[in-house]
C-alpha cells in the first residue's frame, strides 16, 4: 500500500512532490473527478476547466471568477490514464507542472500525482495542500465529501501537515515558503 505522504524528488533539475494513492475506484471514475469542473469543486480549492487536448487551455474557477492564470496549458491528455498541465501564478515566473497518472490496481486504481516546481522551499506548503486535497478527493469518491483546505492561517489539517512536511523534507519553518496571502 502506498504511503499517503508525498516524497520530495528532483525532476529535470526542479523540485517535485510525488504522491501515490491506491483508490478503490476504477480509473474512469477517478478521471471524471479529476477533470469535471463540477466534481472538482468537492475536493479542489481552485477547480479547473480543461480544453480536452494537448495544448488546450486551462481555466481556473475561484470565488465565482474564471481566470486563465498566466496561460496554463494542457500538456498531457490521455483519458482515463494521463492528465498533465501547467499551473502559472503571479508568484511563479516559471509555471509549475502537474501530472496525474491513473493505472489499474487491484479492484481500483493507483493515482500518482507529480507536482514539479522551481522553489524547493515551497515543498512543505504545497505538500500539505495536495495532501488535504487528495484526502478530500478520496472522501468524495467514497461518498463522504469534505471540503478541502480552509484557511491555512487557522489550525487544522493543513497547519499540522505543513509542519510535518517541513520535518520530513528538512526545511525549517523560517526558510519555508509561507502560504499565499489571500485578499
Amino acid at each position: 500500500m502506498p504511503d499517503k505522504y508525498a516524497r520530495l524528488e528532483e525532476v529535470d533539475g526542479r523540485a517535485a512532490l510525488r504522491f501515490e494513492r491506491a483508490l478503490p475506484h476504477p480509473p474512469e471514475r477517478v478521471w471524471t473527478a479529476l477533470t469535471d469542473t463540477e466534481e472538482m469543486f468537492a475536493w479542489h480549492p481552485t477547480p479547473a476547466s480543461f480544453e480536452p487536448r494537448v495544448g488546450g487551455r486551462v481555466s481556473w474557477h475561484q470565488d465565482g471568477d474564471v481566470s486563465e492564470m498566466g496561460g496554463s496549458t494542457v500538456t498531457d491528455w490521455d483519458p482515463p490514464r494521463l492528465l498533465g498541465y501547467t499551473w502559472a501564478t503571479l508568484e511563479t515566473p516559471t509555471p509549475d507542472h502537474l501530472r496525474w497518472e491513473l493505472r489499474p490496481h487491484d479492484d481500483g486504481c493507483l493515482l500518482t500525482l507529480v507536482h514539479t516546481f522551481e522553489d524547493r522551499l515551497k515543498a512543505p506548503r504545497d505538500g500539505a495542500g495536495w495532501h488535504v486535497c487528495l484526502d478530500a478527493l478520496t472522501a468524495d469518491l467514497d461518498g463522504k465529501p469534505e471540503r478541502p483546505g480552509g484557511d491555512p492561517d487557522v489550525p487544522g489539517p493543513w497547519t499540522a501537515l505543513n509542519t510535518e512536511y517541513q520535518g520530513r523534507f528538512g526545511i525549517s519553518a523560517e526558510e519555508a515558503t509561507p502560504p499565499p496571502v489571500r485578499d
